[in-house]
């Protein structure tokens, strides 16, 4: 009864809004409907209360209530839509921050992405490290001073060994220094060769980019390092006298497995030097 209570209703206000040919008859038919079905339905709700109408008098307005909030949300989200960055490609300025750990292979790939988005009179690259030993920040200072890349580096001290509060304390008060800029956060993040070897790896990068996710106006990226394993094969045995095998010239599926060497830098001769693998 509480469907033909609503289809009666709905016609009625129906027949109200179009004001159709007809329509003072049919609203008349349709009111004493939708009155004498409600009837049978309180009726019914009084009686049968405890017997399981009480999941269309408590449970159906329940439902409709929820769904009229969530059509509310929607709406004012469209309402309120607007753009936190800037729209015209020529009016971004960009403020590039890459938090590093060490000077690897991770961190030069990261670095070098950020450096390509940032290519403006105005943009900035700057590259932070937050640590709590004294020693290691020293030799990361020595390496980044010998590599000589044009990046600026910010050591933070975290006695406490925190890392994500350091960081976007660090994040915000370059967002604040730089308010017409467009801050983007570049993380470097290891993918694995394994799924399950996933929860060994960027934790602190996950909870960063939580964090930043609620901050407006911050572009987060990723740029992801894929680990490939390397086939372990055991030493041939070579008998004495015998000829040791030619090399051979690697495969292309060896050379995709082969694991990236160390950078060392080379000094260009404008004075620039360039990370060579």
């Amino acid at each position: 009864f509480s469907a033909f209570t609503l289809s009666q209703a709905g016609m009625v206000v129906r027949w109200w809004r179009r004001r159709e040919p007809g329509w003072q008859r049919s609203i008349v038919f349709n009111g004493i409907g939708a009155v004498a079905t409600l009837l049978v339905l309180v009726v019914v709700a009084v009686t049968k209360f405890a017997d399981g109408a009480w999941m269309v008098v408590v449970l159906l307005p329940a439902v409709v209530l929820v769904f009229r909030a969530i059509h509310a949300h929607y709406t004012e989200a469209a309402v309120e839509l607007a753009a936190e960055t800037p729209i015209d490609p020529d009016e971004i300025s960009h403020q590039v921050i890459v938090p590093i750990a060490t000077l690897n292979q991770v961190a030069l790939q990261t670095l070098a992405y950020a450096r390509s988005i940032a290519r403006g009179d105005d943009d900035v690259v700057s590259a932070v490290h937050v640590t709590d030993d004294p020693d290691g920040a020293e030799t990361l200072r020595l390496q980044w001073e010998e590599w000589q890349c044009g990046v600026e580096l910010t050591i933070v001290e975290s006695p406490y060994r925190s890392l994500v509060g350091p960081l976007l304390a660090y994040i915000d008060a370059m967002h604040a220094q730089y308010p017409h800029k467009t801050l983007t956060v570049v993380l470097p993040e290891m993918v694995p060769a394994h799924w399950w070897e996933q929860v060994l790896h960027n934790q602190t990068a996950l909870r960063l980019k939580a964090a930043l996710l609620f901050r407006p106006g911050i572009v987060v990226a990723d740029v992801p390092y894929h680990l490939r394993r390397r086939p372990q094969h055991p030493p041939l045995a070579i008998e004495h006298g015998a000829a040791e095998p030619s090399p051979q010239r690697p495969t292309e599926e060896a050379a995709v497995r082969r694991e990236p060497r160390r950078p060392r830098v080379v000094r260009q001769a404008g004075g620039r030097p360039s990370p060579r693998h």
